[in-house]
């Protein structure tokens, strides 16, 4: 069984992804987070010395769940695009956070951080698919990851309304075009 503190934390990070979510880092406010979690600020001030640290722990959370869920792999990155698309319907506000972590360029160290963690073997896999030749190497590994996750991530966003045949016919897009983006020439 949790503990009860345990518990609390967990409560205080869901209250903070769906805050950081829907404002960002910037409007994003500490007394929210603490009402919307049922703890009082010293609560939250006791797991995390601010919202910066909050932040990050956050990033640190949907950044590492989005990845063990998607699981890159450069010999099919256009699958790799259907899951990450998944992904980001099943859990909009993990394409929110992605979003506000790009508009607003927090420079939040820790948080800057838990991205890299996860981004860097990506980035290696993409490499490696480029140097045996089912990559194109027309793109360098990093701006080919970011293009292939803002397709996923503003597919989905679009689709989230849709009925079910539109958001099968936008995945379907969606895989196609990321396996048209990442063949060799």
């Amino acid at each position: 069984m949790r503990s009860a503190g345990h518990a609390t934390r967990e409560r205080i990070l869901a209250a903070a992804k769906a805050e950081f979510a829907r404002y960002g880092v910037a409007g994003a406010r500490i007394n929210r987070i603490a009402t919307s979690a049922s703890a009082s600020k010293d609560r939250l001030y006791a797991y995390f010395a601010g919202k910066d640290e909050l932040y990050a722990a956050v990033t640190a959370q949907w950044a590492a769940d989005t990845t063990d869920e998607t699981a890159l792999d450069a010999q099919d990155l256009p699958s790799y695009v259907g899951r990450l698309f998944d992904h980001y319907l099943a859990n909009p506000d993990n394409a929110r956070l992605q979003a506000w972590a790009e508009i607003e360029d927090t420079r939040i160290p820790a948080a800057d951080e838990a991205i890299r963690n996860v981004v860097a073997p990506k980035i290696a896999q993409i490499r490696r698919g480029q140097q045996d030749g089912f990559v194109t190497d027309l793109f360098h590994a990093v701006t080919l990851l970011t293009l292939l996750t803002d397709l996923a991530r503003t597919a989905a966003v679009h689709a989230l309304h849709g009925d079910r045949a539109d958001i099968e016919d936008r995945r379907a897009a969606t895989v196609l075009a990321a396996r048209r983006l990442t063949a060799p020439a």
